[in-house]
């Protein structure tokens, strides 16, 4: 019985598929490891226990473990062998001129409104807040504010904002009529 173990495993590593079988069964644990933390961004503490526990579920969970290990392996060959860009991809960038008009406003209301309403609302706890409290009034005028000079950005605006670094010197007068009119209150 022990000669026979010893000759299947004797066989498995005297060829090159039985080596590769082998280095993937070695590799795995990582490679699912690498593969959470790529697309789940996770530390590799978290990616390690979830890869575990994974790996415990009957059948659909050994299979999505094989399936991320592939997946690790790629990240990792796509990476050129190295894991840290393997389990951290790269941040993806875009301009403001390639964005259509649908992703412009998308844009402008899920990103540069609530990045607005929140610098807005941090100045004013600055100036006005209480007990790490803002006022209801100095909330509101953020809210608008920020609603407002979003809405009225226009593409030129903003890809001078994204050269520049600032906005146009203009902006000021062509909207700050508007914003102010619009929130009085």
């Amino acid at each position: 019985m022990v000669e026979r173990v010893l000759g299947v495993i004797t066989g498995l590593l005297g060829s090159t598929f039985g080596l590769m079988i082998s280095a993937f069964m070695l590799f795995s644990l990582p490679l699912n490891v690498i593969a959470l933390m790529h697309l789940q961004g996770w530390s590799w503490f978290g990616a390690l226990v979830g890869a575990i526990l994974f790996a415990c579920i009957p059948f659909i969970g050994q299979l999505g473990f094989l399936v991320l290990a592939v997946f690790g392996a790629y990240y990792v060959w796509d990476a050129n062998f190295d894991w840290q860009k393997a389990a951290y991809p790269p941040t993806k960038t875009f301009s403001i001129s390639t964005l259509s008009e649908t992703e412009l406003e998308r844009f402008k209301n899920e990103v540069v409104g609530p990045g607005f309403e929140r610098a807005c609302k941090a100045e004013a706890l600055k100036a006005t807040g209480f007990d790490g409290k803002l006022p209801a009034r100095a909330a509101g005028q953020c809210e608008c504010f920020a609603t407002n000079f979003a809405a009225k950005l226009t593409r030129a605006d903003m890809i001078a904002f994204e050269k520049d670094g600032r906005y146009p010197d203009d902006l000021q007068q062509r909207v700050g009529t508007e914003v102010r009119r619009a929130c009085q209150n």
